[in-house]
């Protein structure tokens, strides 16, 4: 008898007592809308890791589209943004923000905890490049190259990290590696 009262305290699934984590399945896009809105409005939301995946999927394609402007984009857009405040953010804020990042607009991090009621771990889902992030990104465009140019010349270590990504940036010659271009210190390189 007892094997069988620790067989159904340890079921979980469709019979445990939190099974359910959304609404009815005709519901679960309009949850889906809000938390994206809030996403935008807040840029760093707190939430179960797996609904934070299936949000990032969503940001992900917001920014994309808006960045496009075409018509059809807009068009997409409008139907995943609910409110105008949400609207305004991502057109004068995201859109400018990430003109140089061609994708990977948001990150999840693990928060390494769970929830008491039905151990789902938590993580955090944040937009990149915004002051209060919690990790800064990995810089793009000029920052990048102005990033690589100061590793470049920091070390000799870092020289051989960075020299194939400073060849294609366009930061030093191929055939004399040694050295930055000149006219890559002189920009990427303001010393003091």
């Amino acid at each position: 008898l007892d094997r069988y009262i620790r067989m159904g305290v340890r079921k979980k699934g469709l019979h445990g007592p939190y099974f359910r984590r959304y609404t009815a399945k005709h519901k679960q896009w309009e949850n889906e809308k809000h938390t994206l809105n809030a996403l935008i409005k807040q840029q760093r939301l707190y939430m179960p890791m797996q609904r934070a995946k299936e949000v990032q999927q969503y940001a992900e394609e917001v920014v994309f589209h808006a960045k496009k402007g075409t018509p059809y984009s807009d068009g997409i857009v409008e139907s995943m943004l609910i409110s105008p405040e949400a609207r305004q953010i991502l057109y004068e804020q995201l859109v400018p923000r990430y003109k140089d990042r061609h994708f990977f607009f948001t990150r999840i991090i693990n928060r390494y905890a769970t929830k008491i009621k039905h151990q789902d771990p938590q993580a955090f889902i944040e937009f990149v490049d915004w002051p209060g992030e919690l990790r800064p990104a990995n810089p793009v465009g000029e920052a990048r190259k102005q990033h690589v140019a100061e590793q470049y010349d920091a070390s000799r270590r870092n020289r051989r990290r960075y020299i194939g990504e400073a060849v294609k940036l366009g930061l030093v010659d191929p055939k004399e590696p040694k050295d930055l271009k000149p006219e890559a210190k002189e920009t990427y390189l303001q010393r003091a």
